[in-house]
């Protein structure tokens, strides 16, 4: 299957999501998750795109992006998922870590295309219209890893791989993004900044 069709608009800002193949989790490793922020930082920087919002989850990923410059989901999405997967398979052959090369390459064998597959084919590329919408999306982001089946932190900033840092902290940790909060100015910055207090 291919992405979910969405209607693209290159003003909206859109809630990204993308997810290792079969759910399995591998991003609770740092030199893997660190392979997803020099990528992330890389299309940033190149002007692919802004980013507003994001985290890294064991096994998916979520962002709130604008696309810059002609670029749409589908060429990003393909490009990032292509860099990303050729360098997890690459640190995998370095740590010689058999069980994951063996998994991925189980889930390429359906198709003549590739040695390994990392990423599902599918992702989620969902307009934001409102203000309301994108504070909803940024509480989910920046909640995503207190829920109940993950509790891989106690508070939202305290989780590294994840924007909650940048908003709730004033500082860039790991990533520099994009603050909403200077693209649209009557949002209250309490609202996009704190979880608990956005509307959900």
């Amino acid at each position: 299957m291919g992405r979910r069709k969405t209607y693209f608009d290159p003003e909206h800002l859109y809630f990204v999501t993308t997810t290792v193949v079969n759910h399995k989790p591998i991003f609770h490793r740092p030199e893997l998750a660190q392979i997803i922020i020099d990528s992330l930082d890389y299309i940033r920087k190149s002007h692919w795109v802004k980013i507003y919002a994001y985290v890294i989850m064991p096994n998916h990923l979520h962002l709130i992006v604008k696309y810059l410059d002609n670029h749409t989901p589908a060429q990003v999405m393909r490009d990032f998922k292509k860099f990303t997967a050729k360098r997890i398979i690459e640190r995998l052959q370095e740590d010689n870590d058999q069980d994951l090369l063996a998994f991925f390459a189980a889930a390429a064998s359906h198709t003549s295309k590739q040695q390994y597959k990392v990423w599902q084919e599918q992702y989620f590329a969902k307009n934001i219209f409102s203000e309301e919408f994108l504070v909803q999306k940024m509480a989910y982001i920046h909640n995503n890893p207190l829920q109940e089946n993950w509790r891989l932190a106690e508070r939202a900033e305290e989780y590294p791989y994840s924007s909650a840092q940048n908003y709730l902290l004033g500082n860039q940790p790991l990533l520099e993004i994009d603050l909403v909060t200077e693209l649209v100015q009557n949002i209250e910055s309490r609202r996009i900044a704190n979880p608990a207090e956005a509307r959900l």
